[in-house]
């Protein structure tokens, strides 16, 4: 655990410095992408092209330049959804949303949608999920779905004893506790029977139902084909 969950949200540490201190690093490493982006060709890989434009985002988020963080962000989720690189897709909804632009929760959804279609790196799923915890009231049962799903994401790509696994599960504890006031197992257990968050088939329904709501009708993505894709692959 640590490419998403303790990067300070946006970037990996190192050696525990801050490597975008100050403005002058940032513009440094903004014309060093930038030129990455201009020495690109048609072969260019889009994995390549994706993770140039993102860098450019996360800097400019530092920068407090979100509008160019967005445009890039943007860029990169339609190269992303075009080649089907739905883990990079996720990365970019999450520059989006970290932009705090005007369709931020909108990307919010989607990353959840992809990040729970798609078996793609948990944490990074779980660091969306997360999202949806801070963004609902500490009282609505989309808090209490939201750590329930973290919980079963982690359960079904993790092991039992990963550092991912016992944070989901911290997760769901502290959601209890803000949601129903509950303090020890035995109430725990009655919250989560209570609310079937014990029922991945309720609350991954209700989960999307959330995701209905921030996407608002308005996908990027065409969801009945990339559902199709996967039933013929037996995913």
């Amino acid at each position: 655990m640590g490419k998403y969950l303790n990067k300070g949200q946006i970037f990996d540490a190192e050696s525990g410095e801050d490597l975008y201190a100050n403005e002058e690093q940032l513009q440094s490493r903004l014309d060093f992408f930038e030129k990455q982006i201009q020495a690109q060709t048609a072969d260019t890989p889009a994995e390549k092209k994706i993770k140039n434009l993102l860098e450019i985002g996360r800097i400019q988020i530092e920068r407090y330049k979100g509008s160019d963080a967005w445009k890039k962000a943007f860029s990169a989720f339609d190269i992303a959804r075009d080649n089907e690189l739905w883990e990079l897709a996720v990365e970019a909804c999450d520059v989006m949303f970290l932009s705090e632009g005007p369709d931020a929760l909108k990307a919010l959804g989607h990353a959840l949608w992809l990040g729970v279609t798609f078996p793609i790196n948990p944490e990074l799923t779980v660091v969306m999920l997360q999202y949806l915890v801070e963004e609902s009231p500490k009282e609505a049962d989309t808090c209490a779905i939201a750590a329930a799903t973290a919980n079963y994401i982690t359960s079904m790509r993790c092991g039992a004893d990963d550092d991912l696994t016992f944070f989901a599960s911290q997760m769901m504890a502290s959601v209890a506790g803000e949601h129903s006031h509950v303090t020890n197992q035995s109430a725990f257990d009655l919250w989560r029977k209570t609310l079937q968050l014990d029922k991945p088939k309720v609350f991954l329904k209700k989960l999307s139902g959330a995701i209905d709501q921030l996407v608002a009708d308005d996908w990027w993505v065409d969801r009945d084909k990339i559902k199709a894709k996967l039933d013929a692959e037996g995913k």
